[in-house]
């Protein structure tokens, strides 16, 4: 009986520490009590996305008050150092080989010169202009998740590049496919002193791959 004990408690620490499954489960206290590059130099998960910042020079931008970031992961932008590598065919290409004004133009485009906390986005999704001047679909979104569980869905924020077509792609029903690149927001609504910060998941493909 000892070791059955044992045994539970600690994948009860495992399931704690090991969180990367969460989607947007957010915080039991969603201010964060320090400004948007603080916050992001402070966390264990983020820490790549503000040296990246630092670097780039734009550490006044993000933190402009009601200014709203869509944070990537360190996950993120250490896939889009393997796929550099890559295209580069430089093994040892590193986030210093990041020309600055390409990772000005990369960055430009998870920040938005307003406040866009959960409450102004919406179901059907709305085209914004990103800082970098290219254009964004944020949206507001139930998905049928646990819905053996739940009466209602909960409601994800999603960030998406449009595809070769228009926003919301070519009409299904006529054959076409949908070619826009979706993003869930895995923690969303986090409030620092001078904006609004929503977690990419880690699946995120940043800069979207694009050169």
């Amino acid at each position: 009986m000892k070791y059955i004990v044992i045994i539970i408690v600690l994948f009860s620490m495992y399931s704690c520490s090991n969180d990367d499954y969460l989607i947007d489960g957010g915080l039991a206290n969603q201010n964060v009590g320090m400004s948007t590059y603080d916050f992001l130099k402070s966390h264990k998960q983020l820490d790549t996305l503000a040296l990246l910042i630092q670097k780039a020079g734009m550490i006044d931008l993000v933190n402009a008050k009601s200014t709203t970031l869509f944070a990537p992961n360190n996950l993120s932008i250490k896939n889009y150092i393997f796929y550099k590598k890559d295209v580069e065919e430089n093994p040892n290409y590193g986030i210093n080989d990041i020309p600055v004004d390409d990772l000005k133009e990369i960055l430009g485009g998870y920040i938005f010169d307003e406040s866009l906390d959960r409450s102004k986005l919406v179901k059907e999704g709305k085209i914004y202009t990103a800082h970098n001047g290219e254009e964004r679909k944020l949206s507001l979104e139930p998905v049928e998740d646990y819905k053996d569980q739940l009466d209602q869905f909960p409601e994800y924020v999603f960030y998406t590049f449009k595809g070769e077509d228009d926003f919301w792609g070519p009409n299904p029903d006529e054959g076409g496919v949908n070619d826009d690149v979706h993003t869930v927001v895995r923690t969303s609504n986090l409030i620092s002193t001078n904006g609004v910060i929503h977690v990419l998941q880690g699946s995120h493909h940043f800069s979207n791959y694009v050169d």
